[in-house]
């Protein structure tokens, strides 16, 4: 298993970000740029772009239950299937409802090494959030997401060498300080 495999793991995500299926990752990535073109260069207000889309997206499952024998094979999810215990519907709203659940025993504190490194990585969010907006946060983690892993299979031996080559360099420079600061600072002598 490769070094990407292992980050990214295994999954739906995990195929959009490797880009097993060209379509659906460009599609995912065309969108999400056109989302945040919209939302940050355009200026769209986002309630009523919300608004839009949700009105859109009843119109349209509207249409597909009505009419949608004549023109597709599979029918829409009704009601009663989506109460299903295997609903995927079902399992994200199970997803959400752990990971309240998780966030509330974070800050419940029985685990204060966690509590704590929760709280400095929403510090760092914060502080980084007030430069840049969240959307473009967003944007910016999610392209990262797509390219990073492609761009490091592509050329795996190339990045290989050159972290290598750095981490000798590295081990070079502080074997420099040890040897020339480190050593000379004078040390105090055990009494017994």
């Amino acid at each position: 298993m490769s070094l990407v495999n292992q980050i990214v793991g295994e999954g739906a995500v995990a195929d959009l970000c490797v880009w097993k299926n060209k379509i659906k990752s460009g599609i995912t990535l065309v969108m999400a740029t056109l989302i945040w073109f919209l939302l940050e260069i355009m200026e769209t207000r986002f309630l009523p772009f919300l608004c839009s889309i949700l009105l859109l997206l009843m119109l349209l499952l509207f249409l597909w239950v009505k009419f949608g024998q004549l023109f597709f094979i599979r029918r829409p999810l009704t009601p009663q299937e989506i109460r299903q215990e295997d609903s995927p519907v079902r399992a994200l709203f199970s997803k959400i409802e752990s990971l309240l659940l998780m966030l509330y025993e974070i800050a419940y504190g029985e685990d204060i090494k966690t509590f704590l490194s929760a709280i400095l990585y929403v510090a760092i969010v914060d502080t980084v959030g007030s430069y840049i907006n969240l959307l473009t946060i967003l944007y910016i983690c999610l392209v990262c997401a797509m390219t990073i892993p492609v761009l490091y299979l592509q050329f795996q031996e190339v990045i290989d060498n050159f972290i290598r080559e750095v981490s000798e360099e590295k081990n070079k420079l502080l074997e420099v300080l040890k040897s020339n600061v480190l050593n000379k600072i004078p040390r105090a002598t055990k009494e017994e």
